[in-house]
């Protein structure tokens, strides 16, 4: 999977408010961000994931592929970096699969980005945002 290479404190392209994911379905997401490929934005496709980096944004969108227990779904996660130092992985999502399946999804998401955070602080430098793999 493609990694976030830079976490600038400044984006310059839009990103919605924590929480949100600013598409009213995870199809139009996925046509609208790949659509921006190549204008700052690098989109993937790995193990069936499509997975969007934004690097301006330090963002990554995370599209489930086709057959997998949570699809259609989109993860978003951002990273963010206080003045201090310290790293937090922000994420949004949104899921039309079965409720159980979507509180799976995110629970997945959030034991990789406490890795996340946890390889940062440990080694002091920027570790890769990847999905889950391909069930």
């Amino acid at each position: 999977m493609a990694a976030c290479a830079a976490f600038p404190s400044l984006a310059q392209t839009a990103t919605p408010p924590a929480g949100q994911i600013g598409f009213a379905s995870v199809a139009a997401a996925l046509k609208d961000l790949e659509a921006r490929d190549g204008n700052g934005t690098v989109v993937t496709h790995a193990d069936g994931w499509t997975v969007v980096n934004e690097p301006l944004a330090s963002a990554q969108w995370s599209f489930t592929p086709k057959g997998y227990y949570a699809y259609p779904a989109v993860v978003r996660r951002t990273i963010k970096r206080s003045p201090e130092g310290s790293v937090a992985v922000e994420t949004a999502s949104l899921c039309e699969a079965a409720e159980a399946e979507c509180t799976k999804l995110l629970a997945e998401f959030a034991a990789m980005n406490d890795r996340i955070t946890q390889a940062v602080k440990s080694r002091g430098r920027q570790a890769p945002l990847q999905p889950p793999p391909a069930q």
